[in-house]
């Protein structure tokens, strides 16, 4: 009866740390144009973190009392405490914009259709 006791009490407290370490937050990341998808939620001062899904929604488990990064290119990031039911709205960082650079390269051939057959199959001469 005295082992079971302490197995019991063990069990309550291992319970009681777990829900005062971590809770579940819960949230939407959107800009001026609507939701944000792949917008990156990090707990601050950890590795933890999580990006939001197509429709700007968010679920992360975090310490009590953590503080929570939101970024995003062409963003400013935020912090902001973490609480269940979070809208966060992203504002436009101009000064960034102006900073990305896209640069695309192709190369195409086109096949020789002067020895094509109707089924789409092409015949090269060997030589």
């Amino acid at each position: 009866m005295k082992q079971t006791k302490r197995l019991f009490l063990s069990f309550l407290t291992m319970l009681v740390a777990t829900m005062t370490y971590a809770q579940e937050v819960t949230g939407t990341v959107s800009d001026s144009f609507g939701p944000v998808i792949g917008a990156t939620v990090m707990e601050k001062g950890t590795t933890n973190g999580t990006v939001t899904d197509f429709d700007g929604n968010f679920k992360i488990k975090v310490k009590a009392g953590a503080t929570l990064v939101f970024s995003y290119v062409g963003c400013l990031t935020q912090e902001l405490p973490a609480q269940n039911g979070m809208q966060v709205m992203l504002k436009e960082d101009s000064k960034q914009l102006q900073e990305v650079v896209v640069t695309g390269y192709t190369t195409q051939r086109k096949a020789d259709p002067a020895q094509g057959r109707p089924d789409g199959c092409y015949l090269y001469r060997q030589r």
